[in-house]
């Protein structure tokens, strides 16, 4: 089926109508998603990525997620995945965050790429529940969101009557059980591979669901804005990163290197 391609390296994409990885391979832009102030240089690497290239070796970290992994409003130097990241000896930031993509496409990413790159330790920032990735008749993979459009559910008669369907039958219920799944998966699938790995679920998990290893990190309120003026600026981002640097440090020291650089408190 032509749809089994979403699930391989070879064949991944984050969307079947626009933005797709072929287009990114290589690439330097100055717009990504909601940000189109061209103030934001967004380099990817040899498959799509804003990230190392696959092959640099070293301590190798898996950040999934969207928009805000991604760095969307941000440059290169100035995602929390690459803030984090220097303080790791001969670090390797693997950044798989794309703006707008659900946690069905944190999940899919991981199942798809983890193999390739064989991480040292996983960095999993979900995001809201309400966010699901749908599959079209034509064996397309769509981001949908209830609260915004784009590519196909947008631009099509189609796609806009799918996009009204999936917005009445959404319930909280159903969100969470969702999330939940892919959780599972997720959590599975890292244990059997006795992966490292911490999850981040600040944009919609209640705190009642709570865990060893989730870590959330204050994201509520943003010390600075991007320069879209929607997502979290640079200092917001070098915040979150130590404060998950020394968390991880204190509470799960065995995940990290033995030679560990010390942390400045500077903005760089």
């Amino acid at each position: 089926m032509d749809a089994l391609k979403y699930w391989t390296p070879e064949e991944f994409e984050i969307s079947s109508y626009a933005w797709k990885l072929t287009e990114r391979k290589n690439q330097t832009y100055k717009t990504s998603g909601s940000d189109k102030s061209g103030l934001s240089v967004y380099t990817y690497n040899e498959m799509g990525f804003r990230a190392d290239s696959f092959d640099k070796p070293g301590f190798k970290i898996m950040a999934i997620g969207c928009s805000i992994t991604e760095g969307v409003g941000v440059n290169n130097n100035e995602t929390w995945s690459y803030n984090f990241t220097k303080y790791i000896p001969n670090g390797v930031n693997l950044n798989f965050g794309m703006g707008g993509r659900s946690n069905d496409y944190i999940t899919r990413c991981l199942l798809t790429y983890y193999d390739l790159v064989k991480p040292d330790l996983v960095l999993i920032m979900y995001t809201n529940p309400q966010r699901r990735e749908i599959y079209t008749e034509n064996n397309g993979v769509e981001p949908f969101m209830p609260t915004a459009s784009w590519g196909w559910l947008e631009n099509t008669e189609e796609g806009r009557e799918v996009q009204n369907h999936l917005i009445s039958l959404q319930n909280d219920s159903a969100n969470f059980i969702n999330w939940y799944k892919n959780h599972l998966l997720i959590k599975y699938f890292l244990e059997t591979k006795k992966c490292n790995w911490l999850w981040n679920g600040h944009f919609g998990i209640s705190k009642d669901y709570n865990e060893f290893n989730r870590f959330d990190g204050e994201y509520k309120n943003y010390l600075d804005r991007g320069t879209d003026g929607l997502h979290p600026g640079p200092r917001h981002n070098y915040e979150y990163a130590i404060k998950l640097f020394e968390y991880i440090k204190t509470n799960f020291r065995n995940y990290l290197p033995e030679d560990l650089n010390e942390i400045k408190r500077t903005l760089i």
